[in-house]
């Protein structure tokens, strides 16, 4: 994007690529013991066929946006639909921390997937779009307002893609 001939679309194929980085999290797991936290399981889905949609190597990384976009919410709505088949029942959660590209990706997610969203932390207002931090990110700014008890939704969308979902009971 340094390059003197890049053009506004050059600039747009490779936004995606300034939210990359390693924003990972791990979870510590052991026995139950007074005032943990419950891991109760998930689902995790791939849609490959995808892959291409965001592209990669040392130089650049292109990609197609809008189509991401719809891709990823089809993955997510595809997800959801196979954890209620297998007895997931997240329609009721009281905190629901999303994976949160901007206003458009999570208003939609919301409205595909009917989630209240007034249980639905937002960061993206303050820091945008913050890639794989996203998700532990606002898990750990929404903490201190969860009581014991809640039930917790994670979910993250990648690039590939890539849909996961988990729930917490706080």
């Amino acid at each position: 994007m340094q390059d003197p001939s890049s053009t506004v679309g050059d600039v747009f194929d490779q936004f995606a690529s300034l939210t990359l980085g390693s924003g990972a999290a791990a979870m510590v797991m052991g026995g139950p013991r007074p005032g943990s936290h419950q891991f109760l399981g998930g689902v995790t889905r791939a849609a490959t066929k995808y892959h291409d949609l965001c592209v990669g190597d040392l130089d650049e990384m292109r990609t197609d946006t809008a189509a991401l976009l719809e891709s990823g919410l089809d993955l997510a709505e595809a997800t959801f639909n196979d954890a209620l088949a297998d007895g997931w029942q997240w329609s009721n959660c009281d905190t629901y921390i999303l994976h949160q590209v901007s206003a458009v990706h999570t208003t939609k997610l919301c409205e595909l997937l009917s989630i209240d969203t007034s249980r639905v932390p937002l960061t993206y207002p303050d820091f945008g779009n913050i890639g794989p931090a996203a998700v532990p990110y606002t898990l750990s700014v929404t903490a201190d307002r969860l009581s014991p008890g809640d039930r917790v939704l994670l979910m993250g969308i990648g690039s590939g893609l890539n849909c996961s979902v988990a729930e917490l009971v706080w």
